[in-house]
């Protein structure tokens, strides 16, 4: 007897470029996607997407964007949601940093993306805690945008750890894709070396998935 899916699980996506799907192809699609095809294909159900994400989109615009009707009730329907915010930042304060030359700027960036990412959490649980609790959120850390940069490593790896600590929460795991793509950008971007080729979004997809799925389906976890 075949497995019958439930219809109409909801998964919304929040997030930069890369939740866009920049340097990805039609054919093969973006890491969203790709990880709503291994989200069907494990959990046996169909999700209604819901990509509310923006190129260019910063940690404060992820943030602002939550605050949308129509981006709440998708969040509040939602069983899955992921996050990528974060490298956009970091790229403004870099091109502050080469005007200036002052490192300042990626310290004030750091701070801004901190609370930026705290308030996006904060308020995503507290308007689950009011409507479903059975969810799941998957947040993705950053590579490098500066790969070719030595000082961009130290505020990525900053800005990574604590991004780990959300993990503190039950229903948040971390995706480590910085792990992933170091020393390996020639392989895994796209023409511009910023945003991820087809390969780079496959990967990402595969490491949100490797996250488990929580009180989704504890065998998985």
């Amino acid at each position: 007897m075949g497995l019958s899916w439930k219809v109409n699980s909801h998964y919304t996506a929040l997030g930069d470029s890369i939740s866009v799907g920049i340097g990805s192809s039609k054919e093969w699609g973006s890491f969203v996607q790709r990880y709503t095809v291994l989200l069907e294909h494990t959990l046996f159900k169909t999700y209604h997407l819901s990509n509310y994400a923006k190129n260019g989109f910063t940690t404060l615009d992820v943030l602002s964007s939550i605050e949308e009707p129509k981006v709440r009730k998708a969040l509040m329907n939602s069983e899955i949601i992921t996050i990528t915010a974060g490298g956009n930042d970091l790229i403004k304060a870099g091109k502050k940093y080469l005007l200036k030359k002052e490192e300042v700027e990626f310290h004030h960036t750091l701070k801004e993306c901190q609370r930026n990412m705290s308030a996006i959490l904060k308020n995503i649980i507290e308007m689950k805690e009011k409507g479903r609790k059975n969810y799941i959120i998957r947040i993705t850390n950053i590579y490098n945008p500066y790969h070719k940069w030595d000082l961009a490593y130290k505020w990525v790896n900053l800005f990574n750890a604590y991004i780990q600590t959300f993990q503190k929460y039950p229903n948040v795991r971390v995706a480590d894709i910085y792990s992933l793509f170091v020393r390996r950008e020639k392989e895994l971007l796209s023409w511009d070396s910023i945003h991820p080729n087809n390969l780079g979004h496959k990967m990402i997809a595969q490491a949100v998935y490797d996250t488990g799925f929580g009180p989704l389906s504890p065998h998985f976890d």
